[in-house]
């Protein structure tokens, strides 16, 4: 699932690739989170990227899963639970083969915070509602039952995308509900995740290292500067394919890598962390209910609400330096679009691409001189 320590154990799952291959295993993935092919796999892609070269690489990625001799083959992108039931058996088509067991391994965390996390996520892909209305629209849209009250075509409502009653119904039929693996994380152990997926593998413990990674969220002030920036540019008539090339690619990049800000945790509101709860009590019992395995605690998918704050008032300032450095990245995010060669960025560093349009931008400047 999203926003569950994914990116951690990719990271750590892409360095140790030598390692992993001397142990049995091989990590089928091209660089840390092949993003766009998973999008391509589970017919979610959106129609501004350039379809063909990520569904080549689908297929080189789904051969090379399905035809490995490998003692243990892994794949792994949180991008895989926005697929509906006909993707699903596709992936299974596509990724399976006689003779082979393919095991789906979700790792999970608390509902309540996991929505805040998914709200600023929402944010860096042109979101303009305010938590408290986001939070109310995506309850809404799902009944505790399971029921859904809106369509769609790509993006799943979040309430029907984390839950792990439907994971059970449209996943364990096409894989087997014994195959499926829900790993619970520990609040206060960043390696839990790492020793689970070590086990799995069969490797021995201390394989996966935590990697150092920009992947902080954004403090409330700014990450309300984000939305109401998004909102300017949505009222201006902006399109969301351009956004996307730009503050949703190279600037999504270095506004994650902004360091020093002063902390401002975005906090899901009491009223919302009571309903989190209520959904979740019902998937805990469809999990108990079914062969899947568990590893870790379902109670930590549970939070205490009187943990959480009763007011969420969204900050209405943020400091000069912070809004002076955001402007900066959006500037140069900007400034540096090309629609011809947008397409091509995956598989570039953040570093990278900061670096290159660092460049760019002070030699603009310098000639502007």
């Amino acid at each position: 699932m999203p926003k569950t320590g994914t990116t951690a154990l990719q990271a750590a799952l892409f360095d140790a690739r030598p390692q992993l291959r001397e142990l049995g295993v091989r990590n089928v993935s091209r660089g840390r989170h092949d993003m766009r092919v998973a999008l391509t796999a589970a017919g979610t892609l959106p129609p501004y990227w350039d379809t063909e070269p990520f569904a080549t690489r689908w297929q080189q990625l789904s051969e090379r899963f399905r035809t490995s001799t490998d003692r243990c083959t892994i794949w792994s992108s949180e991008t895989l639970t926005q697929a509906g039931p006909e993707r699903v058996r596709y992936l299974a088509d596509q990724l399976r083969r006689d003779g082979h067991e393919v095991h789906v391994v979700l790792t999970l965390r608390a509902l309540a915070p996991l929505l805040a996390s998914q709200w600023q996520e929402v944010l860096r892909r042109r979101g303009t509602d305010p938590l408290d209305v986001w939070l109310h629209r995506h309850f809404d849209a799902v009944d505790l039952d399971g029921t859904t009250h809106v369509t769609w075509t790509r993006v799943m409502p979040e309430l029907h995308r984390l839950s792990l009653r439907r994971v059970l119904q449209e996943w364990g039929p096409v894989f087997g509900e014994d195959r499926i693996t829900f790993v619970v994380g520990e609040p206060s152990d960043r390696l839990f995740n790492l020793r689970v997926f070590e086990g799995l593998m069969g490797v021995p413990e201390g394989t996966l290292l935590l990697q150092d990674l920009d992947n902080a969220s954004l403090p409330y002030p700014e990450a309300e500067m984000v939305r109401h920036f998004n909102l300017a540019y949505t009222e201006g008539g902006g399109d969301h394919a351009t956004w996307m090339y730009t503050v949703g690619g190279p600037g999504q990049l270095a506004l994650r890598e902004l360091t020093g800000l002063a902390p401002y945790p975005i906090r899901t509101p009491r009223w919302a962390a009571r309903r989190a709860n209520e959904y979740v009590e019902g998937w805990i019992e469809a999990v108990e209910a079914s062969d899947a395995r568990v590893i870790g605690d379902l109670a930590n998918l549970l939070v205490d609400p009187e943990d959480h704050p009763d007011d969420t008032t969204p900050p209405e300032t943020v400091s000069v330096a912070s809004a002076g450095r955001i402007a900066e990245i959006l500037f140069a995010s900007g400034l540096e679009h090309d629609p011809a060669t947008a397409a091509t960025l995956e598989g570039t560093s953040g570093r990278e691409l900061l670096r290159e349009v660092g460049r760019r931008v002070r030699g603009r400047i310098g000639r502007r001189a």
